[in-house]
């Protein structure tokens, strides 16, 4: 916690009753910079439902996130459209399972059709679907706030990133009514040098650092979500004696 802002004060935490269902859009943008060569992803528009199966106990939310629709507003010929679109037949009714915890922990992220066989274009389709998941939801503080508030948590990045990245993530609350919250988030990524697999190749990684920023409304009770999210991320990488630098951004959307 760095600040508790104002009175009154109350003690946030997702309680969200078992049959919950919500619709949200996501849309994700992504850009690739290595050296010379600049390649940008289709923005990809997912069409979320998503339901609390089950309440634990603890009140640990049990959720399936099911893709009803797959779109892009790229122009047909831009790099990877075609693939965007023929995957998205397959897709569609694909079931992701999370676990939700009353502080806005999300955990457990994993595909759970099993009548599902993906290819290889499909796994890269929902892929960054899956890495966005996590970031659906908000941690909470321990300790109740008010307007103002401020608070910081740090993550391990993964498992879908093959390095070893950690966050750093400061919330400003900047509005409070009932179970809706509005707020601005911004976050430091940072890692040490390492040493990755990339297709079975050593690639050596220095000098890691990025940034995101976003602001946006939760509701608490209602898995009502709005909000935009700017990533970047930059570093050096090394294979043999060809030093690349390379930059990667991320814009995420949601409806």
């Amino acid at each position: 916690m760095v600040s508790p802002g104002v009175l009154p004060q109350q003690l946030l935490r997702y309680h969200l009753a078992k049959g919950t269902k919500s619709t949200l859009e996501l849309e994700v943008e992504g850009k690739l910079t290595a050296g010379d060569i600049a390649s940008a992803a289709p923005p990809l528009v997912f069409a979320l439902e998503i339901v609390v199966d089950d309440v634990t106990a603890d009140g640990h939310m049990k959720l399936t996130t099911t893709i009803q629709e797959l779109t892009t507003h790229a122009a047909a010929d831009q790099p990877g459209t075609p693939a965007a679109t023929t995957e998205a037949a397959a897709l569609k009714g694909l079931k992701i399972a999370s676990t939700l915890a009353p502080d806005g922990t999300i955990t457990d992220v994993k595909i759970a059709s099993d009548d599902k066989v993906l290819s290889d274009a499909a796994k890269a389709q929902v892929e960054p679907l899956v890495q966005a998941i996590p970031k659906l939801a908000m941690p909470l503080p321990p300790t109740p706030v008010g307007i103002g508030a401020k608070w910081r948590s740090s993550v391990a990045l993964g498992p879908a990133s093959p390095l070893a990245l950690q966050s750093v993530t400061t919330i400003d609350l900047t509005g409070l009514s009932g179970s809706l919250i509005t707020y601005e988030v911004g976050s430091m990524v940072h890692g040490a040098d390492q040493t990755a697999k990339q297709d079975g190749v050593e690639v050596d990684v220095k000098s890691i650092t990025g940034t995101a920023k976003g602001r946006g409304t939760f509701d608490l009770q209602k898995l009502a979500i709005a909000g935009t999210l700017t990533a970047e991320l930059h570093m050096d990488m090394t294979t043999g004696s060809d030093r690349t630098p390379m930059a990667m951004t991320l814009e995420l959307r949601t409806h």
